[in-house]
């Protein structure tokens, strides 16, 4: 909104109270805040356009939505067929990872909520959108946040400072669609040919893998989200001197390896202990099938407290795409 300069009050529908099932919609709401069409014809513009509308106090109208995840958890246990119930409570999820309330688990659930609504109606587009937004780039009909560096970079021109976001788009929410011949990563040098590199036994680091599949529901592309979190119980953090946390796949001629977005570059100060996110897009070669389960590891150079001994260590990741 600041973008474009628009400085009036926007409301967001993210639970659809609206039911809308494509977008965009065009609504002409009066003084009063009244909506009075829905996609309107031509005559309908004329109409509303030449009308005085008296001004209205609402009165009757019901603000009793609840969007905590507690309440759609309950409306869930009480439907549980409900298509829009499953697609509610995976937004009530997302909503929960975007917080500091996060706890382990939300992405993945909010994902597996969605496909269930998905399943219930397949003709949901916005409901299909959700998934697409985080899933394979063989699946996105368009870049879904590719406006916000856009939107930076023209705000830094007119000496804006941008509004601070809730939550940041990454990777896959600004990724474009892809073509099934696209470009293939070439794995870069592994750290650990012969197994030689400790395992992270002590769980100095915790790794959170999420799977989104294509909607399309044809066994093709996955995306894999997968986000590494140091302990704040063991004191454990980074050693940025040392380079970045990487990912490294088993190799496999049933698969391909495509759009890799590594964790970038590491802060620079000498140690931090923020999340890091690694995200990239499996795809079956041609005649052949996803494997059930993929296997890899990622490597981290960590220090357990201000005073711990600071060592690179292995994280096995088995990926599972069913």
């Amino acid at each position: 909104m600041q973008w474009q300069k628009m400085d009036w009050p926007v409301l967001a529908d993210p639970f659809n109270l609206l039911e809308v099932k494509v977008v965009p919609i065009t609504m002409l709401v009066d003084g009063s805040g009244i909506i009075r069409y829905k996609n309107p014809s031509k005559k309908d513009l004329e109409e509303f356009m030449a009308a005085l509308y008296p001004r209205t106090t609402l009165q009757e109208v019901d603000y009793s939505f609840d969007g905590r995840l507690e309440a759609r958890e309950k409306e869930l246990e009480k439907s549980p067929k409900s298509p829009t119930a499953h697609f509610r409570l995976g937004v009530a999820l997302r909503q929960r990872f975007d917080s500091q309330e996060r706890k382990a688990g939300d992405f993945g659930k909010a994902i597996s909520a969605w496909q269930k609504a998905l399943e219930f109606r397949s003709d949901q587009y916005i409901w299909r959108r959700r998934i697409q937004q985080y899933g394979p780039r063989l699946d996105k009909p368009y870049s879904f946040y590719d406006w916000v560096n856009k939107a930076r970079v023209e705000l830094k021109a007119r000496n804006e400072v941008p509004h601070p976001l809730k939550a940041k788009p990454k990777g896959s929410e600004f990724a474009y669609p892809g073509k099934r011949n696209g470009a293939l990563v070439i794995p870069s040098k592994h750290p650990d040919p012969e197994g030689k590199v400790p395992s992270d036994h002590q769980k100095l680091v915790s790794v959170s893998t999420v799977i989104v599949p294509s909607t399309k529901g044809d066994g093709g592309a996955v995306r894999v989200h997968l986000r590494f979190t140091p302990s704040k119980i063991k004191a454990t953090h980074w050693t940025n001197e040392a380079g970045n946390v990487s990912f490294h796949l088993k190799p496999n001629a049933a698969f391909t390896l495509h759009d890799l977005q590594g964790a970038g570059k590491p802060p620079e100060v000498a140690a931090s202990s923020e999340e890091r996110v690694i995200e990239f897009e499996l795809r079956p070669t041609k005649g052949k099938a996803l494997p059930e389960k993929i296997d890899g590891a990622a490597y981290y150079f960590v220090c357990k407290g201000e005073a711990g001994v600071c060592q690179l260590l292995r994280h096995p990741v088995a990926i599972s795409t069913r």
